[in-house]
């Protein structure tokens, strides 16, 4: 979410006017009687279809929450291989050597990561993919390179290393909650200067916030509003849908673990 508003991006404020007039609460110019932005209840209903919203784009493969390229280190070197260790890098810190360091920590705004990369912390070199083994992470002597990662209680976890280690991460995002719709008491309206990185979503949104509103109060329309909501969700994620299918895809080659392009080999370091 941005602090200014982007052309691009629909703000805070088009989707509440658009969630009154779905309501029928179009008064005083927009503002509305009682779905109003100064409703303890309106920021609530907003920041649930907002969490909603992200959940179900998420699950159908929507990659505009998608962030990459974000570098994460030094993690430290364990002090000696033992296949019982291993270090798990959390939102709060790392645990690695019998001790809780209060950082590097994951990035405040990742729901789920998708893919972790590796390299010697200070190195220059290309990063290298880490694989997710199914069963678990294996019991092994460490070496000079981390290998292999598990996404676990909410943490990246590892097998640790020889060498200090830097990662490469791409993940799934979370979109921060909306904030108070008043600037530090003074009545200016924030809402109307902040943006929700979304494209195209102010169907969707105001769609679910309605929902919410009616559903609170027994209306009778309540269930075509949900059905209404999940059809702009779907008008969204058809888009990305057929934006992926003009790509190209082809089978890896015996041996290789990933590919980001055609001349790339990235195999897994021994």
């Amino acid at each position: 979410m941005a602090v200014l508003p982007s052309p691009i991006y629909p703000t805070v404020a088009r989707v509440m006017n658009r969630a009154r007039a779905f309501v029928n609460d179009s008064y005083q110019g927009g503002a509305g009687r009682i779905l109003t932005n100064q409703k303890p209840f309106t920021v609530e209903y907003l920041n649930s279809a907002l969490e909603e919203l992200q959940e179900k784009i998420r699950n159908n493969g929507v990659i505009t929450l998608t962030r990459d390229n974000v570098l994460i280190g030094p993690i430290p070197a364990i002090a000696s291989p033992d296949p019982s260790v291993q270090i798990m890098l959390t939102y709060t810190g790392l645990y690695v050597n019998g001790q809780f360091l209060a950082t590097p920590t994951l990035p405040a705004d990742l729901a789920v990561p998708l893919e972790i990369f590796e390299r010697q912390f200070g190195s220059g070199q290309r990063f290298e993919y880490m694989r997710q083994p199914q069963e678990g992470l294996p019991s092994i002597y460490q070496g000079p390179w981390l290998r292999f990662w598990e996404w676990r209680e909410d943490a990246v976890c590892m097998v640790g290393s020889t060498s200090v280690m830097q990662l490469r991460m791409r993940y799934s995002a979370l979109l921060p909650i909306i904030g108070p719709d008043v600037v530090g008491g003074t009545g200016e309206e924030a809402w109307a200067t902040t943006s929700i990185n979304i494209l195209s979503s102010v169907n969707a949104l105001a769609g679910i916030v309605a929902y919410k509103y009616a559903l609170a109060r027994r209306a009778e329309g309540a269930q075509s509003m949900a059905g209404e909501a999940d059809r702009y969700v779907r008008l969204i994620t058809n888009k990305y849908v057929r934006q992926g299918q003009h790509k190209r895809y082809q089978r890896k080659a015996y041996g290789e673990t990933y590919m980001s392009n055609s001349s790339a080999t990235n195999k897994l370091p021994a």
